[in-house]
């Protein structure tokens, strides 16, 4: 029997369970039907990660651990069930920034994940590591290290993206020019392309040499052309959302994303995400300038070289944004917003003109970093959003029918 859960104050930990229009609207819209699923992630499951396949079927990633030891598991979700949970990696100790696993246009599957350096001299350093596998995940190639010995990982995020003829986009934060002294390090945004059959460094291109080092960086594609989002860093300790658009083997060009002049002396580890479709682009992201964190979208219709003014989704949010294009004048956004000393899962269908829809998905705690943004993948009429629970300490999965 499905069963209707109506949110109050009085609830601490909620997920709206049903396809029932009327069920967890927030805002006054009408909401979406929200059904949560089973996943095959074991108790204690983390770090979780959503993805897709070449041919459209949703991909579930998380981190299993047994106190010395990390294991990078996955399962495919097949019609209404999921395939066999196969392991990507077992590694010692923990996993900085939460691994990926994703499909190619060939057919095949590419990984990667974010071990610590034994011995570093920082404790924030950290190796990328990236295998692929052509069966399935049953069996997986040697792993390897996509970039030059020069390279200083830094442990907040990697963003992979997957490009034509089945080569992969890597996109890293770098703290090669840091040298200790908060107030002069300098973090570098790096990218490489890496070919269907490499198994070594590719060629380093920097896309910003001053950055954010915290905050989540998203890459989109679309054919040649890539479009990173992510937080920059300025003089005055100004830390803005920014994009940059590159391509294999060219020269990186910044694009025009509005600002707030948001000055703040630290990072706040919370990054901006983007989604492509033909020219269509959407960018969201967090900001709390004047003082209130606010959650915000903007459009362009020209692969991202100009952006229209931004929309303001929420006012009173904590941000750890996700978006996906409907359509080149609307898109999904899930967030976390604010409810009194909780924080809501919320998902938003928003236009030029503002929300249209909205909906709770689930309110209660979330974990700190590496497990603390939701994560979303759209797939045709249904939208995937993925969360870590710390009370019932899982990663869950809510599906929302997207009938618009």
């Amino acid at each position: 029997m499905t069963v209707f859960i109506v949110l109050t104050r009085f609830f601490p930990a909620v997920l709206f369970i049903g396809f029932c229009s009327s069920a967890a609207a927030a805002g006054g819209q009408p909401a979406f039907p929200v059904q949560e699923l089973d996943v095959p992630a074991a108790e204690g499951s983390k770090q979780h990660h959503l993805s897709q396949t070449a041919d459209g079927r949703l991909i579930l990633s998380w981190v299993e651990s047994d106190g010395p030891s990390s294991t990078v598991r996955f399962a495919v979700r097949e019609g209404p069930a999921w395939s066999p949970v196969r392991t990507v990696s077992r590694v010692d100790g923990k996993l900085g920034d939460p691994p990926v696993v994703f499909g190619l246009d060939d057919g095949s599957l590419a990984a990667a994940w974010m071990p610590y350096v034994k011995g570093g001299k920082s404790q924030y350093a950290a190796d990328i590591y990236l295998a692929r596998s052509q069966d399935g995940g049953l069996s997986w190639s040697p792993a390897f290290k996509p970039y030059a010995k020069k390279a200083r990982i830094y442990d907040a995020q990697m963003s992979l993206t997957p490009l034509p003829d089945a080569r992969i986009a890597l996109v890293w934060t770098d703290m090669r020019d840091a040298d200790g002294h908060k107030k002069k390090d300098r973090y570098r945004l790096m990218a490489t392309v890496l070919a269907k059959n490499q198994q070594r460094a590719g060629k380093e291109t920097t896309l910003d040499g001053d950055v954010c080092s915290c905050c989540r960086v998203y890459t989109a594609a679309r054919g040649e052309d890539l479009l990173t989002v992510y937080r920059d860093h300025a003089q005055g300790e100004i830390r803005d959302t920014a994009a940059v658009r590159w391509r294999p083997g060219g020269k990186a060009q910044a694009a025009s994303v509005p600002g707030e002049g948001w000055h703040i002396e630290g990072c706040p580890s919370n990054g901006p995400a983007v989604d492509v479709s033909g020219p269509a682009t959407a960018a969201a992201w967090f900001s709390a300038a004047d003082g209130k964190g606010r959650v915000r979208v903007a459009f362009s219709k020209d692969g991202g070289k100009r952006f229209a003014k931004p929309v303001e989704v929420d006012d009173n949010a904590n941000g750890y944004v996700n978006v996906s294009l409907l359509n080149q004048d609307a898109a999904l956004v899930s967030w976390r917003g604010r409810a009194g000393p909780e924080d809501e899962l919320r998902i938003a269908m928003v236009e030029a003109g503002g929300i249209s829809r909205q909906t709770v998905i689930y309110r209660g705690d979330f974990p700190k970093w590496p497990s603390k943004y939701p994560g979303m993948v759209r797939l045709g009429q249904q939208a995937f959003v993925a969360w870590t629970d710390p009370a019932k300490n899982r990663v869950r999965l809510a599906a929302v029918m997207l009938d618009y």
